[in-house]
């Protein structure tokens, strides 16, 4: 007798479900749908806030962070100075992949299911749902909830156990390797990028390995505020709206925390180049707009901001009594000091992010 099939992993299934449009309540939206392996698992390429909800045409409020390298992110928590760090989303709001793999199945922004019943039924429908029982060992009686948790927990371990979540593959692993070198242009980047007087960018992005790896993550988990400028959205339509980061609207908990107004997590910058549009909003298309941003946000405010009768509408995006959480110091400038960075400086910052990216190949002799 031929012998019995294999019983497929949980991470096997997880990927599955990963593609499912089938989960979603418009029927277009799968996890794969926002975080797309060739963008490093971000928002696809030529789209500005994604789209969903029961019709699959609601835009959402933040772009799709990328799904890669989070496993040390670890649950949103406050440091022993009070600075908070962690956990998933923009906000922090999840503290686990299992926790993040739900949110989005249930958001009416996203895949819009109504009540875990729904989501349930859509489930037992699956014609691989056999191997989702069988992967999560399920009794033969289970619950709606026990079908759900099995599902978003297989979603999870799917990110936590392959390597395309986690492939560390960037010509900067290569360099730090040995087996590449960067060019002048990208060594330039680099040095800028970690001179705390200058770009200072591995304060919040670490471009060293964090204790315990061997690889750097390129981000601390950390969180600021940024003035980034207001975005051109369904949500913004609303001038009394405003996205306040870790004060919500998606997380309520903090809400009386004015000091935390504004804050977003901070990304990894590994495969930043294919990730954009940038920044929660999405705000800005190209990587040389954001460290451009970052070099004269301050110095020339109207090239960011608008004007309105003849004054700059610094930090729009932020009511006013907030204003004072905007991070300061290097490399923002004041108004009327040089840019930290000038133009040659940015288009060098921006030639070693695209260093980042997973799939390098150096070339081999003779090539």
């Amino acid at each position: 007798a031929p012998a019995p099939a294999p019983v497929p992993t949980l991470a096997q299934v997880g990927d599955k479900l990963f593609e499912e449009t089938s989960l979603s309540a418009s029927g277009k939206l799968a996890c794969a749908s926002c975080h797309v392996e060739a963008r490093g698992h971000a928002d696809p390429a030529g789209t500005f806030l994604p789209l969903g909800g029961a019709d699959g045409s609601h835009q959402g409020l933040r772009s799709s962070p990328s799904a890669r390298y989070l496993d040390q992110a670890g649950p949103f928590s406050f440091d022993a100075q009070g600075r908070p760090r962690g956990g998933l989303f923009w906000d922090g709001r999840a503290n686990s992949r299992v926790e993040q793999a739900r949110g989005p199945l249930f958001n009416p922004d996203e895949m819009a299911n109504a009540d875990v019943g729904t989501l349930a039924a859509k489930l037992r429908a699956l014609p691989y749902a056999a191997d989702l029982r069988a992967a999560a060992n399920l009794p033969a009686a289970a619950t709606d909830e026990q079908f759900v948790d099995a599902a978003i927990s297989a979603i999870a371990r799917y990110q936590a156990d392959d390597a395309k979540f986690h492939p560390f593959t960037s010509k900067f692993d290569a360099v730090q390797d040995g087996r590449a070198s960067f060019t002048a242009q990208e060594q330039r980047g680099l040095n800028l990028f970690n001179d705390p007087q200058r770009g200072n960018c591995a304060s919040c992005h670490d471009s060293r390995p964090a204790p315990g790896l061997n690889r750097a993550l390129f981000t601390n988990f950390s969180y600021h505020a940024l003035g980034v400028p207001r975005n051109q959205s369904q949500a913004t339509a609303d001038p009394a709206l405003f996205d306040l980061g870790l004060c919500g609207p998606q997380r309520s908990d903090l809400a009386g925390r004015r000091d935390l107004c504004g804050m977003f997590r901070t990304p990894t910058l590994r495969n930043v180049a294919l990730t954009g549009p940038y920044f929660h909003n999405a705000r800005f298309a190209t990587l040389e707009d954001v460290v451009g941003f970052y070099a004269t946000r301050d110095i020339d405010p109207a090239r960011w901001y608008p004007t309105v009768n003849g004054q700059v509408q610094v930090y729009n995006d932020l009511p006013a009594v907030y204003r004072t959480n905007v991070q300061q110091g290097a490399p923002f400038r004041r108004a009327g000091q040089p840019p930290a960075l000038n133009a040659q400086d940015v288009a060098d910052v921006v030639a070693f992010l695209r260093t980042l990216s997973d799939g390098f190949a150096p070339a081999q002799p003779g090539q």
